[in-house]
């Protein structure tokens, strides 16, 4: 199996797999959503609240600011207090902020981490107050997996392409028919040899529309699904790079326990 990193792309990361199972790469993209653990708000005490928003929505939106740090926060599962919450598996922010003016808009910013958590992006909004509105509250966060919840999902984007195959036949008349209807322009013809090439297959769709539009039916296409394409967003929580290379640190205890615990039934 080879591996190519193509780089980030508009906060993107795309990883491109050859002569790698799809299963195994689907694997690696689980373990992003949701196996990876993030910090998140999971508690929020609310002192006061005259905003338009209730409590509830107040709370929500809190909890769907990503966090980043929490590096040295124990899983609620594995910590002393059994998850009921202390400062070995908790963090705490607070918010507290009157507006002065109608219409001011409180952002993530304003969250003040007395601990290891902090928001990712200052630039968020949670809610808009008037003049004299006031909001003050305490919030904890703690470390959870997507699998729990969307809020401990440390990806907005994690998708797998496999390689598309274009197939030009010998019966081409080079029409160009196919080259003005694509989607995506990626058809082209070589004048000086002649043929119809692709110019950047990974941008092919697999939209078929170059085949349906073919008079002499010379275009086939199809797929590779032994050579992919992953392509992740961060939410801020980790960067592209940390999440791969979490995941496969995942992926690789994971065989090693079932290793292990095959080992011990068969010497059992």
């Amino acid at each position: 199996m080879d591996i190519e990193v193509l780089g980030s792309t508009n906060d993107q990361l795309s990883v491109i797999f050859r002569g790698a199972q799809p299963t195994f790469v689907n694997a690696i993209r689980r373990i992003i959503m949701a196996e990876i653990p993030i910090p998140a708000i999971e508690k929020v005490y609310v002192a006061e609240n005259t905003s338009v928003l209730y409590d509830e929505i107040l709370a929500h939106r809190l909890g769907m600011i990503p966090m980043r740090g929490g590096e040295t926060l124990n899983p609620p599962d594995r910590c002393s207090c059994g998850g009921k919450g202390c400062s070995f598996c908790e963090s705490v922010l607070t918010l507290e902020v009157e507006a002065k003016e109608d219409n001011e808009m409180v952002y993530s910013g304003r969250l003040k981490a007395e601990g290891s958590v902090f928001p990712a992006k200052n630039d968020i909004p949670i809610v808009k107050l008037n003049s004299g509105q006031k909001i003050a509250l305490v919030a904890h966060a703690r470390l959870g997996t997507g699998k729990e919840h969307a809020k401990w999902q440390p990806v907005s984007i994690c998708v797998i392409k496999y390689e598309p195959v274009i197939f030009v036949q010998e019966n081409c008349d080079l029409c160009g028919i196919c080259v003005d209807r694509c989607p995506r322009k990626i058809l082209e013809i070589n004048e000086n040899e002649k043929k119809l090439v692709v110019r950047s297959i990974w941008d092919c769709s697999l939209c078929k529309v170059c085949k349906e539009v073919c008079p002499k039916s010379a275009i086939k296409i199809s797929y590779n699904d032994r050579t992919s394409r992953l392509t992740i967003e961060t939410t801020g929580s980790k960067s592209n790079e940390e999440l791969l290379v979490s995941a496969f640190d995942f992926l690789i205890k994971k065989c090693e326990s079932l290793r292990n615990s095959i080992g011990g039934a068969v010497n059992g």
